[in-house]
């Protein structure tokens, strides 16, 4: 739009109040966007959001001369620097909501987006995504993205920069963390509220990847249809808390709305360690006094530790855990995952819980091109009702 008004528009004063009226407009997406920057829809929606927002204030620069620019607000560069915060690597990014685990961004997108901001993360994830050398030029059918990407093709290309990823990301406000080490564990989590946008009812959810290949996953999204944007959206497997990282708690999975959300949620960078109270994110039936997890990254394994108080329970819980690849159980107290030649165990106690694996079978191609015919849900079930317990889940690289 406002590209058109500068193309068309002539008089001075009516130009005017139509470029106002613009920034007014994009205001109000800036402003919904928490200050650490995150996206709540995830990396596959960032090139529309974020991305778009900066096209916009690009040209906002560019047209009044540098006078009305936002390129030194905090906000801004963090808003685009969780691109590249959110890549794991080899393809994969953390999908939370409806993002797919497919993704990374238009390197040359983020790398003029690097450079207005002054972010040497982006411009150095940007070459990474180029490879440093000549690929294919294309804005879609944003004709000023196109142009932008071929002014900044050949600086791009002979950059040089080196793409180091950060050891953690913390987002405050929008409560996602992500952790890595160099044993090639990274781990992603997330405490926020049961009514984000294209939210799926997820607080307290977590990735696992292992030298960059998911191993506890978020199976993301199916194809758009009427039933995903309606009243029925919570009966789709893919947006309940069941088929998710997350306990079913006597009975209850989490609800939707606003109200249904994590609470005390803390990082601790020294110790690597995420936690979030999840009472509040299920149904005042369920009984939920506490129920605090933790999940931390140690040097040679991720620790997951749920820890509950619970008001007058009639059933167990069970804490289910996402994955793909093959799946072996046949051990009391081990879970053995292999995904690519990576391999991993998951130690619980085996007399607290018994396995159940439920075979997921994918016939949706927006699911089935990430992870093939089909994922598994390991469900791990409590043989007795506890008021309160904790639950330890430790998770190693196997041999």
């Amino acid at each position: 739009m406002l590209q058109c008004f500068l193309l068309l528009e002539e008089e001075q004063d009516p130009l005017a109040a139509a470029v106002y009226r613009t920034m007014l407009s994009v205001d109000k997406f800036i402003n919904y966007t928490h200050p650490d920057g995150a996206c709540e829809e995830g990396p596959s929606y960032w090139g529309h959001a974020a991305g778009k927002m900066y096209d916009y204030l690009q040209l906002l620069h560019d047209a009044t001369g540098g006078s009305v620019s936002l390129f030194d607000e905090p906000l801004i560069r963090n808003m685009g620097e969780y691109i590249a915060r959110s890549y794991v690597g080899n393809g994969w990014v953390v999908n939370f909501a409806d993002a797919s685990a497919r993704g990374g961004g238009d390197a040359r997108l983020i790398y003029r987006y690097g450079k207005a901001v002054d972010s040497p993360l982006m411009q150095q994830y940007a070459a990474y995504l180029s490879g440093n050398g000549p690929g294919e030029i294309s804005g879609g059918r944003d004709l000023f993205r196109t142009l932008q990407n071929l002014l900044y093709e050949k600086e791009l290309v002979y950059t040089g920069q080196v793409y180091i990823p950060p050891t953690y990301s913390w987002y405050p406000e929008t409560e996602f963390c992500y952790m890595s080490n160099r044993e090639g564990f990274f781990l992603a989590t997330k405490g926020g509220y049961n009514n984000e946008s294209h939210n799926h009812n997820d607080a307290g959810t977590f990735s696992l990847y292992l030298h960059t290949t998911p191993i506890f996953i978020d199976a993301g999204v199916g194809t758009y249809t009427r039933q995903t944007f309606s009243h029925e959206r919570y009966s789709i497997w893919t947006m309940q808390s069941d088929y998710h990282n997350v306990p079913l708690v006597n009975g209850f999975a989490q609800a939707f709305g606003p109200e249904y959300k994590a609470g005390n949620v803390r990082f601790n960078s020294s110790r690597m360690e995420f936690t979030a109270d999840l009472a509040a994110a299920y149904p005042a039936e369920a009984g939920i006094k506490s129920w605090t997890r933790s999940c931390r990254l140690l040097r040679k394994e991720v620790r997951i530790e749920d820890t509950f108080e619970l008001i007058n329970p009639s059933l167990p819980n069970q804490v289910n855990f996402m994955c793909w690849g093959s799946v072996d159980v046949s051990v009391p107290g081990e879970v053995r995952l292999e995904v690519n030649g990576e391999k991993v165990k998951m130690k619980y106690d085996p007399a607290v819980f018994t396995s159940v694996v439920e075979t997921v079978k994918l016939d949706d191609p927006r699911l089935s091109d990430v992870w093939g015919e089909k994922i598994y849900r390991v469900s791990l079930n409590a043989g007795q009702v506890q008021t309160t317990g904790k639950y330890v889940f430790i998770i190693n690289q196997d041999k």
